[in-house]
Protein backbone atom coordinates (compact mmCIF):
# COMPACT_ATOMS: atom_id res chain seq x y z
CA UNK A 1 0.00 0.00 0.00
CA UNK A 2 1.05 3.82 -0.48
CA UNK A 3 2.91 5.43 2.65
CA UNK A 4 -0.12 6.82 4.90
CA UNK A 5 1.66 10.23 5.19
CA UNK A 6 0.99 10.54 0.99
CA UNK A 7 -1.50 11.64 -0.67
CA UNK A 8 -4.24 8.76 -1.06
CA UNK A 9 -5.75 9.66 -4.21
CA UNK A 10 -6.92 6.63 -7.01
CA UNK A 11 -9.35 8.19 -9.29
CA UNK A 12 -10.49 11.46 -10.08
CA UNK A 13 -13.98 13.01 -8.72
CA UNK A 14 -15.52 16.69 -8.64
CA UNK A 15 -13.67 19.40 -6.65
CA UNK A 16 -15.26 19.94 -3.72
CA UNK A 17 -15.29 23.04 -1.05
CA UNK A 18 -11.23 24.93 -1.00
CA UNK A 19 -10.47 22.18 -4.07
CA UNK A 20 -10.57 19.13 -1.63
CA UNK A 21 -11.52 15.87 -2.98
CA UNK A 22 -13.58 12.92 -2.01
CA UNK A 23 -12.15 10.37 -4.34
CA UNK A 24 -13.99 7.00 -4.97
CA UNK A 25 -12.20 3.51 -5.73
CA UNK A 26 -14.90 1.76 -8.31
CA UNK A 27 -13.09 -1.38 -7.25
CA UNK A 28 -13.57 -1.48 -3.83
CA UNK A 29 -15.70 1.07 -2.89
CA UNK A 30 -12.65 2.48 -0.24
CA UNK A 31 -13.19 6.41 -0.05
CA UNK A 32 -10.60 8.78 0.47
CA UNK A 33 -9.55 12.28 0.82
CA UNK A 34 -6.81 14.22 -1.18
CA UNK A 35 -5.34 15.72 1.67
CA UNK A 36 -1.41 16.63 1.28
CA UNK A 37 -0.62 17.82 4.28
CA UNK A 38 -2.80 15.83 6.57
CA UNK A 39 -2.73 16.01 10.56
CA UNK A 40 -1.22 13.88 12.94
CA UNK A 41 -5.03 12.80 13.66
CA UNK A 42 -5.53 11.91 10.32
CA UNK A 43 -2.88 9.93 9.42
CA UNK A 44 -3.68 7.56 12.65
CA UNK A 45 -7.00 7.71 11.22
CA UNK A 46 -5.94 6.54 8.06
CA UNK A 47 -3.58 3.93 10.14
CA UNK A 48 -6.79 2.72 11.90
CA UNK A 49 -8.99 2.37 8.65
CA UNK A 50 -6.10 1.09 6.80
CA UNK A 51 -6.41 -2.20 10.12
CA UNK A 52 -9.92 -2.17 9.76
CA UNK A 53 -9.77 -2.65 6.04
CA UNK A 54 -7.15 -5.50 6.10
CA UNK A 55 -8.75 -7.14 9.49
CA UNK A 56 -12.76 -7.07 8.80
CA UNK A 57 -13.62 -7.10 11.89
CA UNK A 58 -16.86 -5.65 11.42
CA UNK A 59 -18.76 -2.28 12.38
CA UNK A 60 -18.88 -2.58 16.21
CA UNK A 61 -15.31 -3.72 16.51
CA UNK A 62 -14.55 -1.41 13.99
CA UNK A 63 -16.27 1.92 15.79
CA UNK A 64 -14.63 0.76 19.33
CA UNK A 65 -11.34 1.03 17.65
CA UNK A 66 -11.99 4.68 16.51
CA UNK A 67 -13.31 5.39 19.48
CA UNK A 68 -9.67 4.11 21.64
CA UNK A 69 -7.44 5.56 19.03
CA UNK A 70 -8.81 8.88 19.25
CA UNK A 71 -8.99 8.88 22.78
CA UNK A 72 -5.57 7.75 23.42
CA UNK A 73 -4.66 10.52 20.68
CA UNK A 74 -6.72 13.46 23.26
CA UNK A 75 -5.55 12.05 26.48
CA UNK A 76 -1.75 12.00 25.12
CA UNK A 77 -2.56 15.50 24.01
CA UNK A 78 -4.27 16.90 26.96
CA UNK A 79 -0.88 16.67 29.10
CA UNK A 80 0.09 19.90 26.54
CA UNK A 81 -3.17 22.15 26.71
CA UNK A 82 -3.52 24.12 30.45
CA UNK A 83 -7.17 23.18 30.28
CA UNK A 84 -8.07 19.56 28.71
CA UNK A 85 -8.27 16.76 31.02
CA UNK A 86 -7.96 13.43 30.23
CA UNK A 87 -10.13 10.40 30.27
CA UNK A 88 -8.64 8.32 32.45
CA UNK A 89 -5.27 9.88 34.45
CA UNK A 90 -7.60 13.41 34.08
CA UNK A 91 -4.62 15.93 34.87
CA UNK A 92 -1.79 13.83 36.22
CA UNK A 93 0.52 13.95 32.92
CA UNK A 94 0.40 17.71 32.60
CA UNK A 95 3.14 19.39 31.60
CA UNK A 96 4.61 22.83 31.88
CA UNK A 97 3.29 25.75 29.01
CA UNK A 98 6.88 26.25 28.22
CA UNK A 99 6.52 22.09 26.86
CA UNK A 100 3.17 22.69 24.97
CA UNK A 101 4.85 22.69 21.65
CA UNK A 102 2.80 20.86 18.29
CA UNK A 103 6.61 18.63 18.14
CA UNK A 104 5.86 17.08 21.57
CA UNK A 105 2.03 17.16 20.90
CA UNK A 106 2.47 15.02 17.90
CA UNK A 107 5.07 12.78 19.42
CA UNK A 108 2.62 12.29 22.65
CA UNK A 109 -0.29 11.07 20.34
CA UNK A 110 1.73 8.93 18.30
CA UNK A 111 3.09 6.84 20.64
CA UNK A 112 -0.63 6.62 22.15
CA UNK A 113 -2.11 5.82 18.86
CA UNK A 114 0.84 3.54 18.09
CA UNK A 115 0.45 0.97 21.51
CA UNK A 116 -3.53 0.96 21.56
CA UNK A 117 -3.64 -0.21 17.66
CA UNK A 118 -0.62 -2.54 18.42
CA UNK A 119 -2.63 -4.23 21.33
CA UNK A 120 -6.04 -3.81 18.78
CA UNK A 121 -4.68 -5.58 15.86
CA UNK A 122 -1.49 -7.03 16.22
CA UNK A 123 -1.20 -8.67 12.62
CA UNK A 124 -1.08 -5.13 11.77
CA UNK A 125 2.12 -4.18 13.44
CA UNK A 126 4.16 -3.53 10.46
CA UNK A 127 1.82 -1.49 8.82
CA UNK A 128 1.91 1.16 12.21
CA UNK A 129 5.95 0.69 12.32
CA UNK A 130 6.39 1.85 9.15
CA UNK A 131 4.09 5.25 9.98
CA UNK A 132 6.30 5.57 13.27
CA UNK A 133 9.47 5.51 10.81
CA UNK A 134 7.97 7.94 8.28
CA UNK A 135 7.31 10.39 11.48
CA UNK A 136 10.70 9.51 12.95
CA UNK A 137 10.21 8.12 16.31
CA UNK A 138 11.25 4.30 17.44
CA UNK A 139 8.61 2.36 18.33
CA UNK A 140 10.87 0.05 20.47
CA UNK A 141 10.57 3.03 23.00
CA UNK A 142 8.43 1.90 25.74
CA UNK A 143 9.38 4.74 28.42
CA UNK A 144 6.87 5.37 30.94
CA UNK A 145 8.76 8.49 31.76
CA UNK A 146 5.77 11.02 31.86
CA UNK A 147 8.36 13.79 31.62
CA UNK A 148 9.26 13.09 28.05
CA UNK A 149 6.36 13.01 24.86
CA UNK A 150 6.77 9.24 24.22
CA UNK A 151 6.56 8.06 28.15
CA UNK A 152 3.09 10.41 28.12
CA UNK A 153 2.10 8.97 25.04
CA UNK A 154 2.64 5.24 26.39
CA UNK A 155 1.58 5.84 29.70
CA UNK A 156 -2.19 7.50 28.23
CA UNK A 157 -2.49 4.53 26.12
CA UNK A 158 -1.67 1.82 29.09
CA UNK A 159 -4.06 3.63 31.13
CA UNK A 160 -6.75 3.44 28.62
CA UNK A 161 -5.73 -0.33 27.71
CA UNK A 162 -6.30 -1.07 31.03
CA UNK A 163 -9.59 0.31 31.39
CA UNK A 164 -11.05 -1.15 27.74
CA UNK A 165 -9.80 -4.78 28.25
CA UNK A 166 -12.52 -5.22 30.74
CA UNK A 167 -15.44 -2.63 29.18
CA UNK A 168 -17.94 -5.93 28.40
CA UNK A 169 -16.49 -5.90 24.31
CA UNK A 170 -14.05 -9.49 25.32
CA UNK A 171 -11.47 -8.00 23.26
CA UNK A 172 -8.85 -10.33 24.43
CA UNK A 173 -10.84 -13.32 24.45
CA UNK A 174 -10.36 -14.40 27.76
CA UNK A 175 -13.61 -13.68 29.65
CA UNK A 176 -15.15 -17.55 30.83
CA UNK A 177 -18.41 -17.44 29.34
CA UNK A 178 -16.63 -16.48 25.42
CA UNK A 179 -15.12 -19.30 23.40
CA UNK A 180 -11.56 -18.11 24.21
CA UNK A 181 -11.00 -15.91 20.83
CA UNK A 182 -11.50 -12.14 21.01
CA UNK A 183 -14.60 -10.57 20.82
CA UNK A 184 -16.35 -13.97 21.04
CA UNK A 185 -19.95 -13.73 22.37
CA UNK A 186 -20.69 -13.89 26.40
CA UNK A 187 -24.30 -12.89 26.12
CA UNK A 188 -25.52 -16.72 25.50
CA UNK A 189 -27.07 -15.76 22.22
CA UNK A 190 -28.82 -17.68 20.56
CA UNK A 191 -30.58 -17.51 17.62
CA UNK A 192 -34.61 -18.29 18.01
CA UNK A 193 -34.84 -19.86 14.19
CA UNK A 194 -32.62 -22.42 12.63
CA UNK A 195 -30.42 -21.58 9.74
CA UNK A 196 -32.45 -20.86 6.40
CA UNK A 197 -35.26 -22.32 7.83
CA UNK A 198 -37.34 -19.96 10.33
CA UNK A 199 -39.90 -21.01 13.17
CA UNK A 200 -40.98 -17.62 13.83
CA UNK A 201 -41.05 -15.01 11.43
CA UNK A 202 -40.61 -12.59 13.19
CA UNK A 203 -37.41 -12.74 14.55
CA UNK A 204 -33.84 -13.49 12.76
CA UNK A 205 -32.77 -16.34 10.70
CA UNK A 206 -29.36 -16.82 10.05
CA UNK A 207 -28.70 -17.71 6.88
CA UNK A 208 -26.44 -19.90 4.18
CA UNK A 209 -23.95 -18.23 2.23
CA UNK A 210 -25.20 -18.07 -0.98
CA UNK A 211 -28.63 -18.57 0.43
CA UNK A 212 -29.20 -20.64 -2.65
CA UNK A 213 -26.47 -22.80 -2.85
CA UNK A 214 -26.01 -25.25 -5.95
CA UNK A 215 -26.01 -29.06 -4.84
CA UNK A 216 -22.26 -29.37 -4.03
CA UNK A 217 -21.15 -25.54 -3.96
CA UNK A 218 -19.26 -24.48 -0.61
CA UNK A 219 -21.83 -22.76 1.50
CA UNK A 220 -20.96 -21.12 4.61
CA UNK A 221 -23.73 -19.87 7.72
CA UNK A 222 -23.95 -16.56 9.43
CA UNK A 223 -23.02 -16.34 12.85
CA UNK A 224 -24.40 -13.02 14.55
CA UNK A 225 -21.61 -10.33 15.06
CA UNK A 226 -20.94 -9.18 18.65
CA UNK A 227 -24.18 -9.98 20.35
CA UNK A 228 -22.87 -8.66 23.55
CA UNK A 229 -22.26 -5.37 22.13
CA UNK A 230 -25.34 -3.75 24.25
CA UNK A 231 -23.71 -4.14 27.04
CA UNK A 232 -20.12 -2.97 26.34
CA UNK A 233 -19.00 0.27 28.69
CA UNK A 234 -20.26 3.15 26.33
CA UNK A 235 -18.29 6.79 26.42
CA UNK A 236 -20.84 8.94 27.14
CA UNK A 237 -24.04 6.91 27.60
CA UNK A 238 -25.76 5.58 30.76
CA UNK A 239 -25.87 2.42 29.30
CA UNK A 240 -26.69 0.84 26.16
CA UNK A 241 -30.65 0.60 26.32
CA UNK A 242 -30.76 4.40 26.93
CA UNK A 243 -32.03 4.82 23.45
CA UNK A 244 -34.18 1.84 22.78
CA UNK A 245 -36.75 2.18 20.83
CA UNK A 246 -40.48 0.95 20.66
CA UNK A 247 -40.76 -2.28 18.75
CA UNK A 248 -40.72 -3.08 15.73
CA UNK A 249 -44.44 -4.30 14.14
CA UNK A 250 -45.66 -7.72 15.16
CA UNK A 251 -46.95 -10.48 13.00
CA UNK A 252 -49.85 -10.64 14.89
CA UNK A 253 -52.76 -8.28 16.09
CA UNK A 254 -53.09 -11.05 18.38
CA UNK A 255 -52.22 -13.12 21.06
CA UNK A 256 -51.32 -16.48 19.43
CA UNK A 257 -48.77 -19.09 18.12
CA UNK A 258 -47.87 -19.44 14.98
CA UNK A 259 -47.09 -23.05 12.93
CA UNK A 260 -45.69 -22.07 9.58
CA UNK A 261 -45.05 -25.39 8.06
CA UNK A 262 -48.74 -26.24 9.47
CA UNK A 263 -49.40 -22.82 8.34
CA UNK A 264 -51.89 -21.96 11.11
CA UNK A 265 -52.45 -19.89 14.16
CA UNK A 266 -53.44 -21.23 17.36
CA UNK A 267 -55.17 -18.66 18.97
CA UNK A 268 -55.35 -18.25 22.45
CA UNK A 269 -58.67 -19.35 23.21
CA UNK A 270 -57.01 -22.96 21.67
CA UNK A 271 -58.62 -22.79 18.34
CA UNK A 272 -56.76 -23.15 15.12
CA UNK A 273 -57.21 -21.63 12.05
CA UNK A 274 -55.65 -21.24 8.86
CA UNK A 275 -53.07 -18.69 7.75
CA UNK A 276 -54.54 -17.10 4.23
CA UNK A 277 -55.09 -13.26 3.23
CA UNK A 278 -58.51 -13.30 4.47
CA UNK A 279 -56.90 -13.14 8.11
CA UNK A 280 -55.01 -10.27 7.00
CA UNK A 281 -56.31 -6.84 9.38
CA UNK A 282 -58.25 -8.81 12.07
CA UNK A 283 -55.33 -11.53 13.00
CA UNK A 284 -52.21 -11.01 10.77
CA UNK A 285 -50.70 -7.34 11.59
CA UNK A 286 -51.30 -5.21 7.56
CA UNK A 287 -48.17 -2.97 8.77
CA UNK A 288 -45.81 -6.20 8.98
CA UNK A 289 -47.08 -7.11 5.86
CA UNK A 290 -47.34 -3.66 4.59
CA UNK A 291 -43.18 -3.18 4.90
CA UNK A 292 -42.27 -5.79 3.10
CA UNK A 293 -44.45 -4.94 0.19
CA UNK A 294 -42.34 -1.76 0.23
CA UNK A 295 -38.96 -3.44 0.11
CA UNK A 296 -40.53 -5.61 -2.56
CA UNK A 297 -41.51 -2.25 -4.74
CA UNK A 298 -38.42 -0.28 -4.15
CA UNK A 299 -36.51 -3.35 -5.10
CA UNK A 300 -38.79 -3.94 -8.53
CA UNK A 301 -38.29 0.15 -9.43
CA UNK A 302 -34.57 0.64 -8.43
CA UNK A 303 -32.93 3.11 -10.76
CA UNK A 304 -29.60 3.62 -11.85
CA UNK A 305 -28.86 6.26 -8.82
CA UNK A 306 -30.88 4.31 -6.30
CA UNK A 307 -28.32 1.40 -7.11
CA UNK A 308 -25.46 3.15 -6.53
CA UNK A 309 -26.78 4.67 -3.36
CA UNK A 310 -27.10 1.09 -2.34
CA UNK A 311 -23.30 0.32 -3.30
CA UNK A 312 -21.86 3.51 -2.14
CA UNK A 313 -23.23 3.03 1.75
CA UNK A 314 -22.62 -0.48 1.55
CA UNK A 315 -19.77 -0.42 3.32
CA UNK A 316 -18.94 -4.20 4.00
CA UNK A 317 -16.16 -6.58 4.41
CA UNK A 318 -12.80 -5.04 2.76
CA UNK A 319 -14.04 -1.40 3.86
CA UNK A 320 -13.56 0.39 7.15
CA UNK A 321 -17.19 0.14 8.01
CA UNK A 322 -20.36 2.73 7.94
CA UNK A 323 -18.47 4.22 10.95
CA UNK A 324 -15.19 4.46 9.05
CA UNK A 325 -16.62 6.42 6.27
CA UNK A 326 -18.03 8.96 8.59
CA UNK A 327 -14.30 9.30 9.59
CA UNK A 328 -12.96 9.79 6.39
CA UNK A 329 -16.00 12.52 6.32
CA UNK A 330 -14.10 13.90 9.55
CA UNK A 331 -10.91 13.68 7.42
CA UNK A 332 -12.17 15.90 4.69
CA UNK A 333 -13.28 18.52 6.83
CA UNK A 334 -10.31 18.55 8.53
CA UNK A 335 -9.06 19.28 4.91
CA UNK A 336 -11.57 21.58 3.57
CA UNK A 337 -11.28 23.52 7.08
CA UNK A 338 -7.91 23.37 7.28
CA UNK A 339 -7.98 22.56 11.11
CA UNK A 340 -5.18 23.08 13.35
CA UNK A 341 -3.66 20.52 15.19
CA UNK A 342 -5.39 20.80 18.31
CA UNK A 343 -8.91 21.04 16.21
CA UNK A 344 -8.43 17.88 14.56
CA UNK A 345 -7.70 16.12 18.23
CA UNK A 346 -11.16 17.25 19.52
CA UNK A 347 -12.84 16.55 16.51
CA UNK A 348 -11.78 13.11 16.23
CA UNK A 349 -12.12 12.34 19.42
CA UNK A 350 -15.96 13.26 19.60
CA UNK A 351 -16.87 11.52 15.99
CA UNK A 352 -14.84 8.28 17.22
CA UNK A 353 -16.99 8.25 20.44
CA UNK A 354 -19.93 8.97 18.66
CA UNK A 355 -19.31 6.32 16.15
CA UNK A 356 -18.75 3.91 19.47
CA UNK A 357 -21.66 4.83 21.75
CA UNK A 358 -24.20 4.50 18.58
CA UNK A 359 -22.97 1.28 17.75
CA UNK A 360 -23.69 0.05 21.79
CA UNK A 361 -27.43 1.68 21.69
CA UNK A 362 -27.94 -0.09 18.33
CA UNK A 363 -26.60 -3.33 18.86
CA UNK A 364 -28.77 -3.48 22.24
CA UNK A 365 -31.94 -3.13 20.01
CA UNK A 366 -31.04 -5.01 17.54
CA UNK A 367 -30.50 -8.26 20.13
CA UNK A 368 -33.23 -7.32 22.44
CA UNK A 369 -36.03 -7.48 19.63
CA UNK A 370 -33.61 -9.50 17.43
CA UNK A 371 -36.17 -9.07 14.22
CA UNK A 372 -36.19 -10.52 10.98
CA UNK A 373 -34.73 -9.08 7.81
CA UNK A 374 -36.84 -8.94 4.90
CA UNK A 375 -35.29 -11.24 2.80
CA UNK A 376 -36.29 -13.82 4.98
CA UNK A 377 -39.72 -12.46 5.44
CA UNK A 378 -40.85 -11.29 1.64
CA UNK A 379 -40.02 -15.39 1.42
CA UNK A 380 -41.94 -16.57 4.28
CA UNK A 381 -44.84 -14.58 3.32
CA UNK A 382 -44.70 -15.36 -0.15
CA UNK A 383 -44.52 -19.47 0.85
CA UNK A 384 -47.77 -18.70 3.14
CA UNK A 385 -49.66 -16.75 -0.01
CA UNK A 386 -49.83 -13.53 2.23
CA UNK A 387 -47.93 -11.73 -0.97
CA UNK A 388 -47.91 -11.61 -4.50
CA UNK A 389 -49.77 -13.40 -6.95
CA UNK A 390 -50.42 -17.32 -7.79
CA UNK A 391 -48.46 -18.35 -10.86
CA UNK A 392 -49.00 -21.42 -12.32
CA UNK A 393 -46.19 -21.23 -14.56
CA UNK A 394 -43.74 -20.81 -11.62
CA UNK A 395 -46.09 -22.83 -9.39
CA UNK A 396 -46.04 -20.48 -6.59
CA UNK A 397 -47.01 -17.05 -5.31
CA UNK A 398 -45.32 -14.60 -7.59
CA UNK A 399 -43.75 -10.98 -7.58
CA UNK A 400 -41.82 -8.30 -9.98
CA UNK A 401 -38.71 -7.43 -8.25
CA UNK A 402 -34.75 -7.19 -9.16
CA UNK A 403 -34.06 -10.51 -10.52
CA UNK A 404 -29.86 -10.32 -10.12
CA UNK A 405 -26.85 -8.69 -11.44
CA UNK A 406 -27.80 -7.22 -15.15
CA UNK A 407 -31.35 -9.08 -14.94
CA UNK A 408 -33.53 -6.07 -14.31
CA UNK A 409 -36.49 -6.51 -12.58
CA UNK A 410 -38.90 -9.58 -13.87
CA UNK A 411 -41.54 -11.94 -12.47
CA UNK A 412 -40.21 -14.32 -9.93
CA UNK A 413 -41.39 -16.66 -7.15
CA UNK A 414 -41.52 -14.68 -3.70
CA UNK A 415 -39.16 -17.52 -2.53
CA UNK A 416 -36.46 -16.54 -4.85
CA UNK A 417 -36.74 -13.17 -3.41
CA UNK A 418 -33.23 -11.73 -3.73
CA UNK A 419 -31.58 -8.33 -2.20
CA UNK A 420 -29.62 -5.83 -4.33
CA UNK A 421 -26.74 -5.36 -1.40
CA UNK A 422 -23.86 -7.72 -2.40
CA UNK A 423 -25.75 -10.13 -4.75
CA UNK A 424 -24.09 -13.80 -4.37
CA UNK A 425 -22.70 -13.36 -1.03
CA UNK A 426 -24.01 -11.99 2.51
CA UNK A 427 -28.19 -11.27 1.37
CA UNK A 428 -28.17 -9.15 4.44
CA UNK A 429 -25.56 -8.77 7.40
CA UNK A 430 -24.55 -11.39 10.27
CA UNK A 431 -27.32 -9.35 12.53
CA UNK A 432 -30.71 -8.77 13.25
CA UNK A 433 -32.41 -5.53 11.57
CA UNK A 434 -34.08 -3.49 14.34
CA UNK A 435 -32.36 -1.03 13.86
CA UNK A 436 -30.18 0.24 11.34
CA UNK A 437 -26.59 0.89 11.87
CA UNK A 438 -26.25 3.01 9.49
CA UNK A 439 -28.89 4.77 10.50
CA UNK A 440 -27.54 5.19 14.17
CA UNK A 441 -23.55 5.42 12.62
CA UNK A 442 -24.30 8.45 10.58
CA UNK A 443 -26.83 10.13 12.57
CA UNK A 444 -24.79 10.25 15.26
CA UNK A 445 -21.86 11.47 13.45
CA UNK A 446 -23.39 13.86 11.31
CA UNK A 447 -24.52 15.68 14.29
CA UNK A 448 -21.22 15.42 15.70
CA UNK A 449 -20.00 17.58 12.54
CA UNK A 450 -22.70 19.99 11.99
CA UNK A 451 -21.94 20.71 16.22
CA UNK A 452 -18.13 21.15 16.14
CA UNK A 453 -18.39 22.89 12.62
CA UNK A 454 -21.13 25.18 13.72
CA UNK A 455 -23.11 24.19 10.18
CA UNK A 456 -24.49 21.70 8.37
CA UNK A 457 -22.98 22.23 5.32
CA UNK A 458 -20.77 19.49 3.99
CA UNK A 459 -20.70 20.18 0.13
CA UNK A 460 -18.95 16.72 -1.13
CA UNK A 461 -19.88 14.63 -4.08
CA UNK A 462 -18.62 11.53 -5.54
CA UNK A 463 -18.90 10.38 -9.67
CA UNK A 464 -19.20 6.80 -10.99
CA UNK A 465 -18.53 6.87 -14.16
CA UNK A 466 -20.56 4.76 -16.84
CA UNK A 467 -20.61 0.99 -16.06
CA UNK A 468 -18.73 1.37 -12.70
CA UNK A 469 -21.28 -0.62 -10.29
CA UNK A 470 -19.44 -3.30 -8.72
CA UNK A 471 -22.80 -5.23 -8.58
CA UNK A 472 -23.83 -4.43 -12.18
CA UNK A 473 -20.23 -4.24 -13.57
CA UNK A 474 -20.46 -2.73 -17.29
CA UNK A 475 -24.17 -2.19 -17.25
CA UNK A 476 -24.83 0.21 -14.27
CA UNK A 477 -25.07 3.15 -14.29
CA UNK A 478 -25.34 3.80 -18.08
CA UNK A 479 -24.07 7.38 -17.86
CA UNK A 480 -22.39 9.08 -15.61
CA UNK A 481 -24.23 9.87 -11.96
CA UNK A 482 -22.95 12.06 -9.16
CA UNK A 483 -24.26 11.49 -5.35
CA UNK A 484 -23.47 15.06 -3.58
CA UNK A 485 -24.28 15.85 -0.44
CA UNK A 486 -24.87 19.51 0.52
CA UNK A 487 -25.08 18.87 4.02
CA UNK A 488 -24.33 16.27 6.86
CA UNK A 489 -27.94 15.45 6.90
CA UNK A 490 -28.30 14.88 3.56
CA UNK A 491 -25.19 12.33 3.71
CA UNK A 492 -26.59 10.53 7.03
CA UNK A 493 -30.76 10.56 5.54
CA UNK A 494 -28.76 9.07 2.35
CA UNK A 495 -26.78 6.34 4.33
CA UNK A 496 -30.77 5.38 5.73
CA UNK A 497 -32.38 4.85 3.03
CA UNK A 498 -29.62 2.83 0.88
CA UNK A 499 -30.36 0.37 2.92
CA UNK A 500 -34.28 0.17 1.78
CA UNK A 501 -32.69 0.35 -2.05
CA UNK A 502 -30.32 -2.28 -0.64
CA UNK A 503 -33.24 -4.47 0.29
CA UNK A 504 -31.76 -5.30 3.91
CA UNK A 505 -34.21 -3.50 5.90
CA UNK A 506 -38.17 -1.94 6.70
CA UNK A 507 -38.44 1.77 6.92
CA UNK A 508 -38.66 1.47 10.66
CA UNK A 509 -35.01 0.13 11.08
CA UNK A 510 -33.97 3.36 9.56
CA UNK A 511 -36.37 5.66 12.28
Amino acid sequence: MNSLLEDQQNFDSEDTNNNINLTLDPETQLVTVDDSSPSISVLWDRAVQQAVINTSPGPTIASRAYAIVHTAIYDAWSAYDPLAVGTQLEDDLQRPLSENTDANKTEAMSFAAYRVLSELFPTETELFNELMAELGYDPNNTTTDTTTPAGIGNVAAEALLTFRRNDGSNQLGNDPNGDGTPYSDISDYEPSNPIGDPIDIELWTPETIPIDAEPGEEERVQTFLTPQWGDVIPFSLASGDIFRPTAPEPFLLVDGEVDLEARTITLADGSVIEITPDIIGTIINPAFIEQTEEVIAISANLTDEQKLVAEFWEDGGGTSFPPGTWMTFGQFVSARDDNTLDEDVKLFFNLGNAVFDAGIATWESKTFYDYARPVRTVRELGELGLIGEFNAELGGFAIDAWAGPGEGTQTILATDFLTYQTPGSDPSPPFAEYVSGHSTFSAAAAEILQLFTGSDDFGASITFQAGESRFEPGVTPEEPITLEWETFSEAADEAGISRLYGGIHFEDGDL
